[in-house]
C-alpha cells in the first residue's frame, strides 16, 4: 500500500497504519528505506508519540540502538557492515518482544532477517521537495 504526498507534519496517517499492522503482534520488524533527510527518524518519533511514550527520540547514529519504554526499538545501521552487526549480536537484540524499526537496512540484512523472523515489513520513503510517498509492504 502506498501513501502519497505526506509531509512531516502529517505523519499520523502513516503511524496509524503502522499501529494497525502492529496490533495484536508481540514482535515485528520494520525495515526503513530512504535517502538522507527522507524522514525515517521523524516517522519513528511520531510513532513513539502516538503510542503515548514521551521519550526523547533521536537516531542512534553513534550507537546501535535506542529503546523506548521497553517496547519500541530503534536501530541505525548507516555505514555498518553486516558481519559487524552479526558480531555485535543484532539478531539477539531483534528477538526482544516489541516493535523494531531499522533505519538503513539493505537487501543482505533483509534476506538474513527473513530467514530468522516471520514479521518483516518494509517501509520505503520517497522524498520530493515538499512531501513524501510511503510504500508499506
Amino acid at each position: 500500500m502506498v501513501f502519497y504526498d505526506i509531509d512531516l507534519n502529517n505523519l499520523e496517517v502513516i503511524c496509524s497504519k503502522i499501529n494497525e499492522i502492529t496490533k495484536d503482534k508481540e514482535h515485528i520488524i520494520f525495515l526503513l528505506y530512504g535517502d538522507v533527510g527522507a524522514g525515517k527518524t521523524s516517522l519513528i518519533k511520531e510513532y513513539v508519540r502516538l503510542c503515548g511514550i514521551y521519550d526523547y527520540v533521536t537516531s542512534p547514529t553513534f550507537g546501535l540502538m535506542h529503546e523506548y519504554d521497553n517496547q519500541i526499538f530503534h536501530y541505525d545501521l548507516y555505514n555498518r557492515e553486516i558481519s559487524d552487526l552479526l558480531h555485535l549480536g543484532i539478531l539477539d537484540l531483534l528477538e526482544n518482544r516489541g516493535v523494531h524499526f531499522i533505519e538503513w537496512a539493505n537487501n543482505e540484512l533483509k534476506s538474513i532477517l527473513n530467514d530468522a523472523f516471520s514479521n518483516i515489513i518494509t517501509i520505503k520513503i520517497d522524498k520530493s521537495l515538499e512531501s513524501r510517498n510511503y510504500e508499506i509492504s
